[in-house]
């Protein structure tokens, strides 16, 4: 897992995310990960959705001493997942400022 630095030295990476609500999707590893960390040391909070229960429980055990963090097992392929999952963070964090669409999803390749 990433480790970005508590204070930036550089003015340009800087980020002012303070009390903005983020969903990062595919937020259990890798880039989104990386952008929920970086989120939660700008000053927001996150709420994290991805389809691995366990890895997610992991994520917010590392995450939430930074800051608020949420996580929802989500299948984005399901419409009434998504709906749920936006209640819930709304119900949590009292709304949403910033969606973070990073899960992939892959399949077939047609023509």
């Amino acid at each position: 897992m990433s480790q970005i630095p508590e204070t930036a030295t550089n003015p340009m990476n800087q980020l002012d995310l303070k009390d903005r609500i983020s969903i990062v999707t595919g937020g259990a590893r890798g880039i989104g990960y990386a952008v929920a960390e970086r989120i939660l040391r700008s000053g927001g909070a996150v709420s994290l959705w991805d389809r691995d229960t366990q890895r997610l429980a992991e994520v917010s055990a590392t995450l939430s001493p930074i800051g608020p963090v949420a996580t929802m097992a989500v299948e984005l392929t399901a419409e009434d997942a998504v709906r749920a999952a936006v209640q819930e963070t709304q119900a949590r964090f009292g709304r949403v400022d910033v969606l973070i669409n990073n899960a992939g999803i892959t399949g077939g390749n047609g023509r």
